[in-house]
């Protein structure tokens, strides 16, 4: 694929590269890994299978190969195709089939803060750490380390087609939109919660909060009530720290930590959101409205069992599907 227009902070990105917290590497991967996977299930590759991420605006490509690709996130994007001087409207969560010298505009985002373009045979830059993941605060995986420029060249592994039909891709797409829609963040208790006044807490989880322009992979800002009562002034040794970790700076404005977090921190952890909502972190716009809902471990882990059994039972994963 060569890229005409890069978008909006577009990078490569497969399910993260876990195990290296310890030397300082953060997981990386999609922001909102259920919409990665669901575009590979669609174009037939693995879940882990890299595609390219993008903020808001996606990228101009052009193909050198008849592939299929699927756009995922949020409720689609506006996405053409530009074939032989004719423009058609490419419909998302489906599988799109390509021909060699095509041209793909893709626009906005609808409903999301990050798109997703899956290609039949995955992305296939090199692996670095286990990962072909684009951690781009240390130039490290994706393509050179960073986010896609115009006239970059972007390898693709050998298509293998894809494997479902469009009604199931649909009823899958439609699925993970709803998800990706709640605004509730469940949350379980974090490593520090002892260290805030039972009133501090539930201000947090009483009151609404709304996502801040200055947001990223790294982490999500919340605009709201403040949680200040924390630790003398809100400093603590410095820990490690997970995605999705509620921490409290000074001043009291959460922040969420996402795939791009620093490996350690030394704000108290209130509350950690739980597996099956980390989508919605990584999907939600900035000026929105969120809340924090308490939940307990037995029931975070019963929510991403189902979460996964629902997922599995619209578009099960590929056999054989391609990395």
């Amino acid at each position: 694929m060569h890229v005409i227009s890069a978008g909006m902070h577009t990078t490569v990105q497969d399910l993260g590269r876990a195990g290296y917290a310890a030397i300082g590497v953060p997981p990386s991967g999609a922001a909102d890994p259920l919409s990665l996977r669901l575009g590979n299930r669609i174009v037939g590759n693995a879940d882990n299978a890299a595609g390219l991420e993008f903020t808001l605006t996606g990228p101009v490509l052009r193909f050198e190969h008849e592939s299929f690709i699927a756009i995922t996130g949020g409720q689609g994007a506006e996405v053409s195709l530009e074939r032989a001087g004719e423009r058609v409207e490419v419909v998302s969560h489906r599988a799109v089939r390509v021909a060699a010298n095509d041209r793909l505009v893709v626009k906005r985002v609808l409903g999301a803060a990050r798109g997703y373009l899956c290609v039949s045979g995955g992305i296939s830059v090199n692996v670095v750490l286990a990962s072909r993941s684009t951690l781009a605060s240390a130039g490290l995986g994706g393509l050179a380390g960073r986010a896609l420029q115009p006239g970059d060249v972007i390898p693709v592994g050998r298509a293998a087609g894809p494997t479902c039909q469009d009604e199931r891709a649909a009823a899958a797409g439609a699925w993970a939109a709803h998800v990706l829609a709640r605004r509730h963040l469940r949350v379980v208790p974090g490593l520090n919660a002892d260290a805030f006044s039972s009133a501090a807490l539930r201000t947090m989880m009483e009151c609404e909060y709304t996502v801040a322009d200055q947001s990223d992979r790294r982490g999500v800002r919340l605009l709201g009530p403040c949680v200040s009562d924390a630790c003398d002034g809100g400093q603590l040794p410095s820990e490690g720290v997970a995605p999705g970790s509620v921490q409290v700076p000074d001043g009291g404005a959460p922040i969420i930590l996402g795939v791009d977090r620093p490996t350690t921190g030394g704000y108290p952890v209130a509350a950690c959101v739980i597996a099956a909502d980390m989508p919605i972190v990584g999907a939600i716009l900035p000026r929105t409205p969120v809340r924090f809902e308490l939940s307990t471990r037995q029931a975070a882990r019963e929510a991403w069992a189902n979460q996964e059994a629902q997922f599995d039972e619209l578009l099960p994963a590929p056999t054989g599907g391609r990395l």
